[in-house]
């Protein structure tokens, strides 16, 4: 039984790794390649406008490939016409004569004994490695600047993947900008534990509500903890008492529902990542820099944004990370890491989006420029990638292994993956 795939195939085809020495058809004639095609990722022959040469005919067309011949009937082909015109039937093994391919004149070539036997072993390597990464120990040989080219097109990637569902939420708010980039910014400031239940409280809280009381700190801190339900105890310190009864006025007032705080977690956190910190700096953020709401997309340098997030808490948060009036002497700035995180999180990825809703230039490669002023992200996964520490750099870099690890690396997508390829074709 034979242990790979079509795509090992399609690689081998693609990349024109097979033996040196002349390709014969099944029936005796001799091939050249001259094009082997553009690969079809969608439905269809395999290989689109390729050009062959058999016996001093040359032909241009699609070419379909198959493990076995008789795959061609296993998959219906001999009922679908976008098969009709392929001018070459590429297979592992001739295992039957199909009457299609002798109606329409089609040759076979036969890759059984084509197919180099180091890249054969080398595949079976890489699908059948038990480590965390499969080509970890093959690192070494990949030129850096294939490495860095094929990081280039997982960081366009990773931004496509994480702007999807910024669209969707864009088409939920019927097109507002304003209100799409603050939903993004404040699930951000809940950072990876409260991600989910800022986003929702985002979404229970418009932020037109909030900007209308921007120019007042404790009204703004009063809609984000009451609706975030955080304001629903009995509490003795002066100034959270206030908290309450300011929102129980804007409470009534806006017709505002609360959040179940259970939602919210704190267990395990330091307390720089305290729900009730985030919200408190959040809520400084909105009073300090309406603007960065009223128009996100005129915060468009690393420097302009890196400002308006240089946060310190004053009053009674500058000393409190919680709603009890306990005291704590720690640093509650909201810090640099904190900062490259939204940076990378909120403002690359919905600069990109922006980019491809509106077309403007400057946000084209502001992603990239953006990133590129963050530190690369160290973690269990780009730790993995250490064999080219040296031209890892920045957060882009990061951000692009994180993608390459999670869509390719995990799904063992070998053949897919640049990275890979140049390891298989260099045996």
């Amino acid at each position: 039984m034979l242990d790979f795939k079509e795509d090992l195939l399609q690689f081998a085809w693609q990349h024109k790794l097979l033996k040196p020495g002349p390709i014969v058809t099944t029936s005796g004639k001799e091939l050249t390649v001259l094009k082997p095609g553009e690969l079809n990722k969608d439905s269809g022959p395999d290989f689109f406008n390729a050009q062959i040469r058999i016996n001093n005919i040359t032909l241009a067309g699609n070419i379909e490939v198959h493990i076995k011949t008789s795959d061609w009937l296993k998959h219906n082909h001999q009922t679908d016409k976008t098969y009709d015109n392929i001018i070459l039937h590429v297979v592992y093994k001739n295992d039957i004569e199909l009457e299609q391919n002798k109606r329409n004149n089609v040759e076979v070539i036969e890759l059984m004994h084509l197919l180099p036997e180091h890249l054969l072993s080398q595949y079976t390597s890489l699908l059948n490695s038990k480590q965390p990464l499969a080509c970890a120990r093959q690192l070494n040989v990949v030129d850096d600047l294939k490495f860095s080219a094929w990081l280039q097109r997982m960081f366009v990637e990773r931004l496509e993947y994480k702007t999807g569902w910024i669209q969707e939420l864009f088409e939920s708010y019927d097109g507002n900008y304003s209100q799409t980039f603050y939903t993004v910014l404040l699930r951000n400031f809940g950072f990876k534990v409260n991600a989910l239940p800022f986003e929702l409280l985002a979404r229970q809280l418009p932020l037109a509500i909030l900007l209308k009381h921007s120019d007042n700190l404790l009204q703004v801190e009063a809609l984000l903890f009451g609706t975030a339900g955080l304001l629903e105890e009995q509490f003795e310190n002066p100034y959270v008492l206030k908290l309450q009864n300011e929102f129980e006025y804007l409470k009534n007032k806006h017709r505002l529902i609360p959040l179940k705080k259970e939602i919210f977690k704190f267990s395990r956190l330091r307390p720089a990542n305290f729900a009730t910190l985030r919200l408190s700096q959040f809520a400084q953020l909105i009073h300090e820099q309406t603007a960065l709401f009223n128009g996100p997309q005129n915060f468009n340098s690393f420097e302009k944004i890196k400002f308006a997030l240089q946060l310190k808490p004053n009053g009674y948060w500058q000393h409190h990370y919680t709603m009890d009036g306990q005291k704590t002497e720690k640093d509650l700035n909201l810090g640099v890491d904190s900062i490259d995180n939204l940076m990378i999180n909120t403002f690359a990825t919905f600069f990109f989006f922006y980019f491809k809703r509106t077309g403007q230039a400057e946000f084209e490669t502001l992603p990239l420029i953006l990133l590129e002023k963050c530190k690369f992200e160290k973690n269990a996964k780009t730790k993995l990638y250490s064999d080219k520490k040296s031209v890892l750099l920045n957060a882009a870099d990061s951000q692009a292994l994180i993608h390459l690890h999670d869509n390719y690396c995990v799904k063992r997508r070998c053949l897919n993956c640049g990275i890979a390829a140049a390891i298989l074709k260099s045996v």
